[in-house]
Parts: C-alpha cells; structure tokens; sequence
C-alpha cells in the first residue's frame, strides 16, 4: 500500500517539506510501499548491495561500522525525517550497518528514482544536500572529538545532541526526555568501555550535572553541562533556564567557576567523587 503522503506526520519535516502539494503525486509514485523493521533487526549491513534510499518515518535506529579489532563504532543515531542508505562506498556496497533500536517504520525508494526527481525539482535536491550535509557536520562535531575529550566531555556532548533532537521533535521545553539507548550504546559511540561509561555516569550524576538510567534523561544543571560539553550555543528549555536550587551552587555568578572545579577532577582523575564539586563552604559543613 502507497503511503499517503498529505497525512504523513513528516509532511512538513525534513526532506518532505521541499516537495510542493502540486509534486507529491509525483513525490509518492517514486516511493515503495512502507516497511516495518522490529527493534533489533537490520534494514541493511555493512558491505550489502543496497539500491533503496530510506526516509525515515517512525521510531529510532544508529548506524554503525565493525572496526578489524572487533569492538563496534557508532556512527550516528537515526530519528524521524532522517534519509539514510543514500551514502555507499566506491564499490556501491553499504559503508555502514543500520539497525533498529525501536520498531522502525521507513518509506522506501529507489536511488535512481529519487536522483531523477531532484533533477525535475532542483529545491529538492538542494534540500537533500543541506540535510546530509548537517548530519555530516553533527558526525564530526562528535566523532572528532574522540581522541581529544575526555569521557565526561564527550558524553556530555553525545547525551546533549540527542537531548536537543529528541526534544525538538516533541516539546521544546522539557527537562527529561526518553532515549532508546543503552550504556553499551553510549560506549560504542564515544570509544569508551560500558564500565567506563557507568562510572563517568555516576560521576556526573553526582556533580549534579545529569542523570541517565534506563534510557531516560534528565539535565539537571543546563548551565554547566553545555560548557562541559561545549555547547554553549544550545538553546536552554525554559523550565531549565531558572535556578535549580537544589544543586550545589547557588550564587549564579559563580557558575563558570565552578563548571573549572568540576573539569578538573572529573574529567582528569577518574573515580573522583562530588566532594570536587562543593565551594569551600560547603566542603567544610561536609566534614
């Protein structure tokens, strides 16, 4: 069954929002009947021969490669109106492995249908390239940081991106989101052991920084987490935007120092506890 493109919940979201009410017959007739892939399964391997393009509908999925040593790098985590399976390796075989981290609802399409209509609708092509090309710059930003971060950094800055997604596509001011993901996920995608990632968890939780059990999120002090993260640009959600009261710090001018205190015994001597965290005063009413 053709999907009905008017209805579609992505009518107006990524790559489908530059395809005008007049192109969508058009639009719909290059698209193969929707796919359900169960959480778990693959919609492609690493090395496949793949002619579909994907846009992806409903639910989360990551991309990955297998290093020679065995050991798992996440590439990048997928969410509604992301295109995947467009990228292939000089051979024309699939550089990566998509798996489904949820139930996953995808609208096919055949590569050389979807490069034919970008050459009848230049606004779509040009749509595509910025889309891919933002998703690039995102994989960079955490990828490349990996031999130059520290753990608390770049879980600080994978938690933070996927916090921004997530809340964008539901509600922009929120202070906890659910994230299909698991430890060993975080570690596959920082380059850490899930034993790492669990410690450096507690670490933050502790410092008050965020908390992360079972998949669901928390930012407890927005502030400070974005500095460890260096994002500073990211937009805060109104409700995180005001005081905590409850955190260690109270003074707001003293925020920057105290996200100083916490870089260096957190993200430079593993195992370090929260005492780090406290100003002097509270250091001395905790002895």
């Amino acid at each position: 069954m053709q999907s009905d493109c008017q209805a579609c919940p992505l009518r107006r979201d990524g790559l489908c929002a530059s395809v005008a009410d007049e192109q969508l017959p058009s639009w719909a007739a290059i698209k193969r009947p929707v796919r359900t892939i169960r959480a778990g399964a693959s919609l492609f391997v690493e090395g496949d021969e793949n002619e579909m393009v994907y846009i992806v509908r409903r639910g989360w999925a990551l991309a990955s490669m297998m290093h020679e040593n065995g050991r798992r790098q996440v590439l990048r985590f997928v969410m509604p109106g992301n295109l995947i399976g467009f990228e292939r390796g000089p051979d024309g075989d699939m550089p990566c492995t998509v798996e489904a981290l949820t139930d996953l609802i995808v609208c096919p399409m055949p590569r050389h249908s979807l490069m034919r209509f970008c050459q009848q609708v230049p606004n779509v092509a040009l749509r595509m390239a910025s889309l891919l090309a933002a998703e690039t710059i995102s994989d960079w930003r955490l990828l490349g940081g990996l031999g130059t971060r520290t753990a608390a950094e770049r879980i600080a800055r994978l938690l933070l991106a996927l916090y921004n997604r997530q809340r964008q596509r539901t509600a922009p001011d929120i202070s906890d989101v659910t994230l299909p993901i698991s430890q060993v996920l975080i570690a596959d995608a920082t380059g850490l052991t899930p034993v790492h990632v669990c410690r450096t968890l507690k670490e933050m939780r502790t410092a008050g920084l965020l908390s992360f059990a079972k998949g669901h999120l928390r930012v407890l002090d927005w502030m400070r987490l974005t500095e460890l993260a260096e994002m500073n640009d990211a937009t805060a959600p109104q409700p995180l935007a005001k005081q905590d009261v409850s955190l260690p710090l109270t003074n707001p001018r003293d925020r920057g120092r105290l996200s100083q205190d916490f870089r260096k015994p957190l993200l430079n001597s593993p195992g370090v506890g929260a005492i780090h965290v406290m100003d002097s005063s509270n250091r001395s009413a905790s002895k």
